[in-house]
């Protein structure tokens, strides 16, 4: 989850006051319309801001979102190789346990840093829940024959760790092929309230909020989510980080692309294996004048499908919000201070 986003602005750390100029494009706020942000006043966000807006109450009821806007003072093609390139699980307060590359083609082999996750209560649950796993109804989110192969490592008297380690890598491995290849789509797996299709969670949260979707719709529509002639993803990754106590397994990929002036930016975590069935993380980049020089004003869109929040209702659902406007903020301070 990538996809995770300073605690005190490079402005504000050295003391230094600045005027924002005129933004390269005649009128900010109309490339904004998209946004939950209107009538932005960038000057004010000269000094290292974070403006956070939650969602809107989605018609899809498993949804959550959030929006976020704020300003890096890189360039946008310094800030796009960031998004790709950073490493969320070298920040400890983001409970990310592993953050990993993968290559244009993974094989089970590029998963063996399963094998090197912390010995702590959240990565533990995780080897614990597959030791147990039952093919039948299994607990973890896995097909049925994806369960089936427990019953083989099994019967290999493999110790839990290197269970653990074989399943997920296969399992993993195979879920990006999926992805790839467009399979994915047909992929279901049960759990409490039925079964769940991964592809269908993501298509429900990106068009869960018209304007973004309609601005996004050229890149989204380049990826396995709607078209067999797709863009190589930027990059490919697994990961595992904890929710509220539980370790939790994921694939993603990230689609970038221009548009315009701006630069648009779409990771998307396809599969989780616990707590959650996909996320998505959108950017848009654009280039500003700060004293002469070319900085990034950045919009970012965090959406989550969870059966957490599917009974929330009213107050409750929007204290949930608030919730996860706490968490991204957190990410925005870490991405953020890597541009010191």
């Amino acid at each position: 989850m990538k996809t995770l986003l300073l605690k005190n602005s490079f402005l504000l750390a050295l003391g230094v006051s600045l005027l924002i100029a005129a933004p390269l494009r005649a009128d900010l706020n109309s490339d904004l319309a998209f946004t939950a942000f209107s009538n932005v006043d960038v000057n004010a966000m000269a000094g290292g801001k974070v403006l956070q807006a939650r969602g809107p109450l989605l018609d899809f009821q498993r949804g959550i979102s959030a929006q976020s806007l704020y300003i890096l003072n890189a360039t946008p093609t310094q800030v796009q190789d960031k998004l790709v390139r950073w490493n969320p699980a070298t920040h400890p307060e983001l409970e990310v346990w592993i953050h990993q590359d993968l290559p244009a083609k993974p094989t089970v082999a590029d998963f063996k840093g399963l094998g090197s996750l912390p010995d702590n209560g959240s990565v533990n649950y995780l080897i614990n829940t597959t030791a147990k796993l039952d093919p039948s109804n299994p607990a973890l989110q896995v097909d049925k024959n994806e369960a089936q192969l427990i019953t083989k490592l099994q019967a290999q008297k493999l110790d839990k760790k290197a269970l653990f380690v074989s399943f997920w890598s296969q399992v993993l491995a195979g879920r990006v092929d999926l992805f790839l290849n467009g399979k994915l789509e047909s992929e279901s797996y049960s759990v409490s309230g039925g079964d769940i299709r991964s592809m269908d969670e993501i298509k429900s949260l990106i068009r869960s909020d018209t304007k973004v979707y309609q601005d996004f719709h050229s890149l989204f529509s380049q990826t396995p989510l709607y078209s067999s002639t797709k863009i190589a993803p930027t990059s490919l990754y697994y990961d595992c980080f904890d929710i509220q106590g539980y370790g939790s397994l994921g694939t993603g990929a990230v689609y970038q692309a221009a548009d315009g002036a701006a630069i648009q930016s779409f990771d998307v975590e396809y599969f989780a294996n616990s707590s959650i069935y996909a996320t998505i993380e959108l950017e848009k980049l654009w280039p500003i004048t700060v004293n002469g020089k070319t900085e990034t004003l950045i919009w970012r869109q965090d959406l989550v499908s969870t059966p957490n929040v599917s009974y929330l209702h009213g107050i409750e659902r929007l204290a949930s919000s608030m919730l996860m406007l706490q968490e991204v903020k957190k990410a925005v301070d870490a991405f953020r201070s890597e541009f010191k």
